[in-house]
Formats: structure tokens, sequence, C-alpha cells
């Protein structure tokens, strides 16, 4: 896939081609991480718009469903058996996410109620217009391009706030290619209103992961309360005193914590990823519920995390993701400059398991100014056999050619060493 960037963030144009591995390598503030905070809203609102986002028919119906179970609840005082029956009914078709497929309860509920000469008849009203609305929901055809629509405002207003545009222009655009075919084609506005521009089509990638500190793991009690913008509001989750996150955080923190559906079958990939992490921190991070927090484990102690070093959290947070059922094939892992945290010497083991993971199908993104941790991405793809899928790109004065530009990486992130250079001729009185 071919990824096309304009005005987006902090790139003035980019063309990405989306391989198994994908490193973006430049100084601060010329666009390395915006493409990864786009990959992320992308997958999202394509692939997780009813899981994630919220964007479907059984969502709204469970909506109406949760109203209209709470409209019955005040009225219910001396009703008889079979009203009863019938409320449990909807409390546990709601609770088991069943309201999609029990629409009749809500006519059921109203005809009983009708025999009630104590109902107040603006409940019956109220109750019957919210069964009205759920008929409604149900018998439209779903609009995908509508419902990824609203899921793609959702994640950019999260990720970017009001920020979308480059500085100083006036519309932007994203698209997504596979060879000639348009996957998606989104326009954006000077008042970053997002319009798609045609009708979208399956991506491979099925879910995404943003990493970007590993000082997630020390704000457990601060995360736990906190909300996206998908939930609710800036101005309202302050009001009430609810935290405020970026949904790539607040869903990296979730994936923390519980393990997928899926964790309870087997995952294809190779099971000594985990047991390799847990060599190089000698432990491995847990969740632990009890506790309410996270954990390090080494032998039989178990320690605080926020007495555990960041480049412990660092692979810790890739063992829990691993254990949790969140790496796997055709999803993609974006780490944002991972070398912050690391000694030199672990910035090669990480980079060694990031490429073995892209071997086995996990699409991995990483943004870096490292020249320790570029080089061991290049020599360990080489040598794991993967260098057709591998490119490395260089964010420069705000935009990245789809070309691959290691020299030029290696050439930027040297001229530190030149001006070291200088400094060791003037000292020796060569100049």
């Amino acid at each position: 896939m071919k990824l096309i960037l304009e005005n987006i963030g902090m790139l003035k144009k980019a063309e990405i081609t989306l391989n198994q591995l994908v490193v973006i390598a430049g100084e601060n503030d010329n666009g390395k991480s915006t493409v990864g905070k786009v990959i992320f809203c992308l997958v999202k609102a394509i692939n997780r718009y009813k899981e994630d986002l919220q964007e479907s028919q059984e969502h709204k119906i469970k909506e109406k469903a949760q109203e209209f179970y709470f409209v019955l609840r005040r009225a219910m005082i001396d009703f008889d058996d079979k009203i009863d029956s019938l409320y449990d009914e909807l409390r546990h078709s709601i609770n088991t996410n069943k309201t999609y497929e029990n629409q009749a309860i809500y006519k059921n509920i109203i005809e009983v109620l009708k025999l009630n000469k104590e109902i107040d008849q603006g409940t019956l009203a109220q109750l019957e217009q919210i069964s009205s609305d759920i008929d409604r929901i149900a018998n439209e055809p779903e609009d995908l391009k509508t419902s990824i629509e609203n899921a793609l405002k959702k994640v950019f207003a999260s990720e970017f706030d009001s920020d979308l545009l480059y500085i100083g222009t006036q519309n932007g655009s994203i698209k997504l290619f596979e060879n000639d075919t348009k996957l998606l084609d989104i326009n954006i506005d000077k008042n970053n209103k997002i319009t798609l521009k045609s009708e979208v089509e399956p991506i491979e990638l099925k879910d995404a992961t943003f990493i970007e500190s590993p000082l997630i793991l020390n704000n457990h009690d601060l995360l736990v309360r906190s909300q996206s913008a998908l939930a609710l509001k800036k101005q309202t989750t302050r009001s009430i005193g609810i935290p405020f996150t970026t949904l790539h955080t607040k869903d990296l923190f979730d994936k923390l914590q519980e393990p997928s559906l899926s964790a309870l079958f087997n995952n294809d990939l190779d099971k000594n990823h985990a047991l390799e992490i847990d060599k190089i921190i000698n432990g491995e991070i847990l969740y632990d519920p009890k506790a309410r927090d996270f954990v390090f484990k080494r032998d039989k102690n178990q320690i605080s995390i926020k007495n555990t070093a960041s480049g412990s959290k660092v692979f810790g947070i890739l063992q829990l993701l691993f254990r949790n059922d969140f790496i796997n094939k055709n999803t993609i892992i974006i780490f944002d400059e991972p070398e912050n945290h690391l000694h030199p010497n672990w910035q090669l083991k990480l980079a060694k398991i990031l490429v073995d993971f892209s071997k086995e199908g996990v699409y991995i993104m990483v943004s870096s100014h490292s020249p320790y941790m570029i080089e061991a991405l290049q020599r360990f793809s080489d040598t794991a056999e993967i260098k057709s899928k591998t490119c490395f790109y260089l964010a420069e004065n705000n935009s990245i050619e789809d070309r691959n530009r290691l020299a030029d990486i290696f050439r930027v992130l040297s001229e530190p060493f030149e001006i070291f250079r200088q400094m060791d001729k003037v000292e020796l009185g060569f100049e």
C-alpha cells in the first residue's frame, strides 16, 4: 500500500510505501510522528469502527436500548410479574450485547404497559418513541461510508485536535492506494472538516497499536479513569474531573491490561519471542488485578513498576502486547522514537525483536533519530532476508519522498559528530 499526504500535521508532502518494515528518520519537527498517527487513525476508522469507535447499527441500537431501560426503570413501581420478567430480559440483553437480536422486546413491554392503568401516559409516549427509533435504525441500510467518515472524524480529532492541517494551509488530503486501486481518499478543509471523496475499499491491516512512551505504565491510576475524545468532549471531561487523553494512549493502556478475545486461541507467531524478551530484562512485566497496577516480576520477587527502569518498560510493553495477543499477522506496531529510553546495546536488541516480528507478518513502523537503532534495523533486516520488504525514509524540510534514503539518513544523523571534529581541530590548534 502507498500512503500519500498533503498538508497534514507536520508534513507538507509525503509519500510512503507501507512495507513490512518502515523506518522514518530525521530531525525533530519534520513530521516523523505524523505518518504513524495517520496510519493509526486510518486503521482504526476502517477496520475497528464498530469495536473501538462505536459507529454501527448495533451500537446505535444499544444506546437506544439503554435509554429505553432507564426510562422504564424510573417508571416501575408496582407492575405485575409479566412486566418484571420482560424488564429482566431487557436488562440481560443489554448486558450481553444482544439488543440488536432482541428487538421485539420493546413492543412487548409497551403492549403490557398499555394494560396497566397506572402507567403515566407521558412515559408511555416516551417509550413508544424510543421503540420507533430502534425500528427506524434497524431498518435503515447501514451506510458504510458514513460510518467510516464519522469514525475518521473521531480519531483525527482525538489524535490531532484542531491541528490536522499543516500550519498556514487551507486544505489537505490523505490518500491510500494498492497499486492502481484507490482504497481511500480524504479531503480536509480549512475548518478541519473531513470528507470522504469516494467509497472505502478494505485494507489488509486489521488493527494498529501506537507506542509513544514506556512511562504509560507509571500512570495506571490516571489512565484507568481517563476518556479519549471518542467518549466525551474535552470540555465535558474537564468539567466533571475526568482525565482526557489521546485515543492511541487509551488504546494501548487497555491492551496492556486485558487480553484480547483471540488470546484464548493459539497465536500464529513464534512463542519464543516472549522468552527472548524475558531474557533481555531478566524478568517480566505483568498486570496485577489485585494490586490494580503493573508490576515487574523477577524470580519470586515482585517490584513496583514505578521502581523499574524505563528500558525494561519498553520491552515489557511488547511482552504484554504479545501475551495479550495484540501482536499478530496483518496488525501494525507503530513505535515512536523507542531509543529515547534505551541504552545503545538494548536498542540493538529491540531492533532484532522488531525485525523478527516483521519477518512473521507483523507490520512494523519505527520513527527514530538514533544511528544505533537505524543501523541495527538495517543490518538485522538484511540478515533476516526481508530487505525487499524494508524501506528507510528521511523526513526532511517537512517532506518525505518515496525512496530509500539510508545514506542520506546517516549523513544527517552524523552531523553532530562533524561538529565534534571541528571542535577537536580548534582545540588541537589546526584552525
